[in-house]
């Protein structure tokens, strides 16, 4: 009875998790530098970008190299001003000398920009913040 009762939870589970990658926006970045997303570490590349504001959690995959990771929002904030007013998804990317951090992803279409967990800097290092487009994939 508690393996069937297992089973249908996490079918279940793996349902609900499907039906909001369905539902996410396809988007298409050209990142040039290596950069830190969650826990993990991604090549510089092109990357396809599943963002799925509702859920609130974002899929970044690199075909090429074959890496991909799901990064989970900690908040929704309005997005900029100037983001709004191109109308174009943004992602944002705070650097210092030795690394860059996601840190905010706007569809460009939501009236919310996802906000993510980032590392402080370093005492003596300095922050800069790096845009970067992404486009839209055909099909969405």
């Amino acid at each position: 009875m508690k393996s069937t009762t297992t089973k249908l939870m996490i079918t279940a589970a793996a349902l609900a998790f499907a039906t909001g990658v369905a539902s996410a926006q396809t988007l298409q970045a050209d990142i040039p530098f290596a950069f830190r997303a969650g826990d993990k570490v991604m090549a510089p590349g092109t990357y396809q970008v599943k963002a799925n504001e509702a859920r609130q959690y974002v899929i970044i995959s690199n075909f090429e190299t074959k890496q991909s990771v799901i990064v989970l929002a900690i908040a929704q904030n309005t997005p900029p001003a100037n983001w709004t007013a191109k109308g174009e998804a943004v992602m944002s990317f705070e650097c210092g000398a030795s690394r860059c951090e996601l840190t905010k992803l706007w569809n460009g279409l939501g009236y919310n920009a996802l906000a993510f967990r980032r590392h402080e800097t370093g005492r003596y290092e300095q922050a800069f913040v790096t845009e970067i487009r992404l486009a839209r994939v055909n099909g969405d």
